[in-house]
């Protein structure tokens, strides 16, 4: 019955929702016959977002005129909204590479606006589609470019939303300990601002829950979820699918259906093949638990047409896995072999290497079923290797400590708030005291002092004696967390003598992975040189001034980063760069690019003791190759003879001070770095919004560039 009740409930919050946005639709639409230019594209583009989930065609068309009348008007800003919203429609529609193409011009017309709120928006976007298609580690980029940009425009809810998609990458890509982070960071934000999204994050801790074997923490995870979508009125089908599941791990296999079929029949009203197909994977394991051979290959077959209709990578390899482990079960090992070799391939591409480990472990009873003993042992050891990497022990310490940090946190802010509450509460006994006190005695201070001192005493006994049930009830609440507390301590000290045990283990793998890292740093380096050298060679055999202006400026960006490779591979410290030596490289190089003889142009660069991680050092190394660069090309045309300063230190509160000067012409009138005309200027105002600087430039004399940021982090 409780499940028909959230069926009910959902069918209502479907219909007002539907109702709400044809209200919306409707006084847009009344709108619409009134406006032009300007206002019709906004009004437009609004109506196409509000059609998006109801009519996908009409969203279209809404968009499509967007379009055209915007490029007509000259109207940049409508142009890239209806771009997006074209994108979301081919989303809908599974057309992914069209979806992403739409999204990406409206990106570059975005960061041309400088509209940082809808780049980050359209990052998110196309995470999104990277997402669907299965390929994580690019989603994973965007998503973090996303994250980045709403902390720096301050946006916390937008924040949470980062860290949940983030979260949800890693866990695909096998990572959960870095999963469990920023999920972890996504629940506490979303907590503070009540945010009604928190469902979605209380969702995927559920689920790593489950790769943790900790089914009844999931289980408290999932039905929390399940509470906040019905009071907020959101569809509650992948909450109950992933409840099915874990009744199925339990083995309570009429559970597991009832929660599975009535997500299915959620999805199929809403016509989501994509969830329909997961679905029908999730009821076909129950199946095959219950020995239904017959029915669970008929719903994975489903389900594999669907995913692969829909583009979904991650589940096409999945279900594909399910069936090679049935086909497995059946004792057809070829059907097998041609399941499980499909779904290796997938997600090997896509780097899913939970999938992967299983895949290893199921070829390898395939194997040795067929006596096959080479292979079997082969692919034994790489199911180990990956799910020790997967599980290790390092993984485990993190995701206990994450969870440890995130408890205590809490636990703290709730004793906070107990005290808080108690002082009120005094305070408030103190003033209702007062109070009476006072109305006594304006009626009764010469008739009845003896009758007011005895109701007086009766009254502080009362509250003392309720203070002390206050209190003592807070002391029992605190000795309780306390307990607690000591116990997650205690945890992780015999944690911790546990992995000094593996120390010596832990540094002969250092020792390999700092050579191998060595060795990545040395193989950019060259592939930094061959591009490098290409360019040279494009150069000499172009005729266009221009053009080989162009292949030199970029040749030289391309060793300023190669130089910072040169430099990690040749300093025994892999995460910084002797960012003094670093400069006085990048300058002999751009002096021999443009053949600059020292005699005529001075260098004094004064850099001492400081060391940067290769995140800082490349964007500051660029940022210097432009402006020597310009100073060279402009800054001392026509004279003979000049000079540059490269200065920088560190204060106090870890702040760098770069300080970039020459003494030829000053820049002309009218600029300005924060709407540059040129490509080098853009550049420059670019790697300053990456390193987050404070610039201040000073125009006389030559030119001065003087810059205030912090060391970026890895």
């Amino acid at each position: 019955m409780q499940y028909k009740k959230y069926l009910l409930l959902l069918l209502l919050i479907i219909l007002s929702t539907k109702l709400l946005a044809i209200t919306k639709i409707d006084s847009l639409e009344a709108v619409l016959n009134e406006v032009d230019g300007k206002k019709r594209i906004a009004v437009l583009n609004k109506l196409s977002l509000l059609y998006n989930k109801i009519n996908p065609e009409i969203s279209y068309d809404c968009a499509a005129q967007a379009f055209e009348l915007a490029k007509k008007e000259e109207d940049n800003k409508g142009v890239a909204d209806a771009l997006n919203n074209i994108g979301h429609y081919f989303r809908m529609t599974i057309d992914f590479d069209k979806a992403l193409e739409n999204f990406q011009q409206a990106l570059d017309i975005y960061r041309k606006l400088k509209g940082d709120h809808d780049i980050a928006n359209i990052y998110d976007n196309i995470g999104h589609i990277y997402w669907y298609k299965g390929d994580f580690p690019i989603a994973l980029d965007y998503y973090k470019r996303s994250l980045g940009m709403f902390i720096a425009l301050d946006n916390p809810r937008r924040q949470s939303l980062s860290y949940n998609n983030l979260g949800s990458v890693y866990f695909r890509l096998g990572m959960f300990d870095e999963s469990m982070n920023n999920y972890l960071k996504s629940l506490s934000i979303r907590e503070e601002m009540n945010d009604p999204k928190i469902h979605s994050t209380l969702n995927n801790l559920g689920n790593i829950y489950v790769r943790l074997s900790d089914y009844e923490k999931a289980l408290e995870m999932y039905k929390r979820s399940l509470e906040c979508k019905c009071d907020e009125n959101i569809e509650t089908q992948s909450t109950l699918n992933n409840i099915g599941n874990i009744y199925l791990k339990q083995n309570d296999f009429d559970s597991a259906l009832r929660y599975l079929s009535e997500a299915l029949k959620i999805n199929e009203d809403n016509e989501d093949e994509k969830r329909i197909a997961t679905s029908l994977n999730n009821i076909a394991i129950v199946y095959e638990a219950e020995g239904k051979v017959d029915q669970a290959l008929y719903n994975y077959q489903k389900a594999l047409e669907l995913k692969k209709k829909v583009g979904d990578k991650y589940g096409y390899a999945n279900t594909a896995k399910n069936l090679g482990d049935l086909f497995l079960t059946k004792q057809d090992y070829k059907q097998a072999d041609f399941y499980l070799q499909e779904s290796l391939k997938i997600s090997q591409n896509i780097k899913a290497r939970d999938i992967t480990k299983d895949i290893y472990e199921l070829m390898s009873r395939s194997y040795y079923s067929i006596n096959d003993f080479q292979n079997a042992y082969l692919y034994k050891n790489y199911y180990s290797n990956l799910r020790d990497s997967l599980f290790n022990e390092e993984t485990s310490d993190k995701i206990a400590q994450y969870s440890t940090n995130f408890t205590i946190e809490k636990t703290l802010r709730e004793k906070e708030m107990l005290i808080k509450d108690n002082q009120i509460y005094k305070l408030q006994l103190e003033k209702n005291k007062s109070w009476w006190i006072t109305l006594i005695l304006l009626v009764l201070f010469f008739i009845i002092i003896a009758i007011l001192l005895y109701v007086n005493n009766n009254k502080k006994k009362k509250l003392n004696k309720l203070l002390a049930e206050t209190n003592e009830i807070l002391e029992k609440k605190v000795a309780l967390r306390t307990s607690e507390l000591v116990e997650t301590n205690e945890n992780l000290r015999k944690e911790i003598t546990t992995r000094k045990e593996t120390g010596n283990k832990l540094k002969l793998s250092l020792k390999e992975k700092n050579i191998m890292l060595k060795e990545i740093h040395h193989r950019v380096k060259n592939n930094l040189q061959i591009i490098s050298s290409i360019l040279s060679i494009q150069s000499r055999s172009s005729e266009s001034e221009e053009s080989i202006k162009m292949f030199t400026n970029t040749q030289n960006r391309v060793i300023s980063m190669s130089l910072v490779q040169e430099q990690l591979y040749s300093s025994d410290d892999l995460a910084y760069v002797d960012f003094n030596q670093y400069v006085k490289s990048l300058i002999d190089n751009i002096f021999r690019a443009y053949s600059i003889s020292t005699s005529k142009m001075k260098t004094i660069i004064n850099i001492k003791d400081i060391n940067l991680n290769i995140n800082t050092a490349i964007p500051c190394g660029l940022l210097i190759n432009e402006i020597v660069t310009n100073a060279i090309k402009h800054g001392f045309a026509g004279k003979e003879k000049g000079e540059i300063r490269i200065n920088m230190e560190i204060d106090e509160d870890n702040y760098f001070h770069l300080e970039i000067s020459n003494n030829g012409v000053s820049l002309p009138d009218g600029i300005d770095l924060k709407n540059p005309e040129s490509t080098g200027l853009e550049l420059i105002r670019i790697l300053i919004i990456q390193l987050s600087a404070d610039v201040e430039l000073i125009n006389g004399n030559g030119v001065l560039y003087k810059l205030k940021f912090k060391k970026l982090k890895n």
